[in-house]
């Protein structure tokens, strides 16, 4: 994350800024989530470690602010970022199809439930009926769909590792969580691989306006050379989940 090209941009991380513009209204300013593993506020997260990469081969000025999860939504939503981290297909349901454009994956994820280890992985909600389940806080933005019409108490929680604490002390029947985020847990749940509850892809999503299409389109191109010749495995570690190119698959506002 911190090689970057001293003859395009050094990371100011007082500013947050990765390269000194030459037109002070070109920087390209990003909101991050607080997404467990993937994004943090160190900015050692293993998809800020790849768009990082990705960026030194490109002339671009970024700036990124840390933020709560759905407060970095709401700074997105307000323009007070021209770009976020994930959220690709919530937005386009919250702003419309057209209003949103978003690059190549960064990673894909997917929701499962999870119980303590032992115990038999649970493939359904239907399973859980009447009981209570974890989450973390923001999240519904992705499960509301699931959960309606689930007879389902579900305790949103700050964080996959307080709900996997109360889930220890047998406070939770189950919780829902996103691999790979919760993959450093692993050892401590069970769950049915199988079986899994939602599945989609992190991406930077960006207001469709013709800089982002350009910033996007340049960006992609090198964030799939890197996934190519493997270099997303290399920085996620175990965190990388593979995943095929769905350049062929996406929507229209997908820029790849």
């Amino acid at each position: 994350m911190k090689r970057f090209q001293s003859t395009f941009r050094a990371l100011l991380f007082g500013a947050s800024i990765l390269s000194a513009p030459a037109v002070a209204d070109s920087v390209v300013r990003i909101a991050v989530p607080d997404i467990t593993s993937l994004l943090t506020e160190n900015r050692d997260g293993v998809y800020q470690k790849i768009l990082h990469r990705a960026l030194e081969g490109l002339d671009v000025a970024v700036t990124e602010q840390f933020y709560p999860y759905k407060r970095a939504m709401l700074v997105f939503e307000q323009r007070g970022a021209d770009c976020i981290y994930s959220f690709t297909e919530v937005l386009e349901r919250r702003l419309g199809e057209n209003a949103v454009i978003a690059s190549f994956p960064l990673g894909k994820f997917t929701y499962y439930l999870f119980t303590p280890p032992g115990a038999d992985p649970v493939s359904t909600l239907s399973k859980l009926e009447g009981e209570t389940v974890g989450a973390v806080i923001g999240h519904e933005t992705y499960l509301d769909g699931i959960l309606e019409g689930q007879d389902i108490n579900v305790i949103w929680s700050k964080s996959d590792a307080q709900n996997l604490a109360m889930l220890e002390h047998q406070r939770f029947g189950a919780m829902i969580a996103a691999v790979p985020d919760v993959r450093p847990f692993l050892d401590r749940l069970s769950y049915d691989p199988a079986t899994p509850l939602l599945e989609s892809y992190d991406r930077l999503t960006c207001h469709n306006t013709e800089n982002n299409r350009q910033f996007l389109s340049n960006l992609s191109s090198e964030m799939k050379r890197l996934k190519q010749a493997g270099v997303y495995e290399q920085l996620a570690g175990n965190l990388y989940v593979e995943f095929e190119d769905p350049a062929a698959t996406t929507e229209h506002s997908i820029v790849n």
